[in-house]
């Protein structure tokens, strides 16, 4: 039996009004837990009344189905991001990437294949670091949530799934395999032999040439989520929280801190 915790906050009906008044999920989320929006460039997206922060990423809808086989972007920096951010884990192996590419990209069509067979080299690194599992809790842990982030919630099919930040870490932690792709120019993380997120080189010119792309696949990460964190309560059809989490929100909602 699922547990139902009493709701305070703006009921389903109202959110979904919103909705239709053209707000994003990151303003209805932040009225239902009582919160507010946090605009930036960083990771996190809305602050609770409590302080913590709470990461939104868009799952699918069911009228749109191509959203629900689409990818997260984790992160796509260039190098200059990489040299500024002296903490960010692996830094200087995906510097060693990136230094493999000539300055221009006319340079790099005319030499494309032997630029990709270079990469290969600081690409077997990048999985051989990450392989470690500290070094891969920490990459996880500054790639997604920016090591200040504490609640990851997921928007999907017009409903809020809510997961805590270590837990999340640890699921992927546990169940993704960390090894290059066949031809050895990307780092790949693999679930039951399907690759659900991979670590690879941008190379179109469009601005961001060259620049290391982090992306996940959306459906397999959800399911890999709800799947492996069984314990969930929800709050009608609107807030489904999971594992960890449930304790923070029972709390945080039978207080009225909204």
């Amino acid at each position: 039996m699922e547990k139902i915790i009493k709701p305070h906050g703006m009921s389903s009906e109202k959110a979904r009004r919103i909705k239709l008044r053209g707000q994003n999920k990151e303003h209805i989320y932040s009225m239902i837990i009582g919160g507010e929006v946090i605009r930036g460039t960083k990771k996190e997206d809305v602050k609770d009344a409590k302080g913590k922060i709470h990461s939104l990423k868009g799952g699918s809808e069911i009228q749109k189905k191509s959203g629900r086989h689409g990818k997260w972007q984790i992160f796509l920096y260039k190098k200059s991001r990489f040299e500024q951010e002296k903490g960010f884990y692996a830094r200087n192996i995906f510097i060693k990437i990136l230094d493999t590419f000539p300055k221009t990209h006319n340079e790099y069509q005319k030499n494309k294949g032997e630029i990709k067979q270079k990469i290969t080299i600081p690409m077997r690194e990048l999985k051989e670091f990450l392989s470690n599992k500290k070094n891969r809790f920490n990459f996880f842990n500054k790639s997604f949530f920016d090591e200040r982030v504490d609640f990851f919630v997921i928007y999907d099919d017009e409903a809020f799934y809510i997961f805590d930040r270590d837990e999340v870490i640890k699921t992927f932690m546990d169940n993704l395999e960390v090894g290059n792709s066949s031809t050895f120019q990307k780092v790949v993380f693999k679930f039951n032999n399907k690759i659900i997120a991979e670590i690879e080189c941008r190379t179109t010119d469009d601005g961001k040439y060259p620049a290391i792309l982090f992306n996940m696949q959306k459906r397999p990460a959800f399911d890999l989520l709800t799947n492996k964190i069984k314990e969930h309560k929800k709050l009608k059809h609107i807030l489904n929280i999971y594992g960890e989490a449930i304790d923070y929100f029972t709390d945080y909602f039978s207080e009225g801190k909204k």
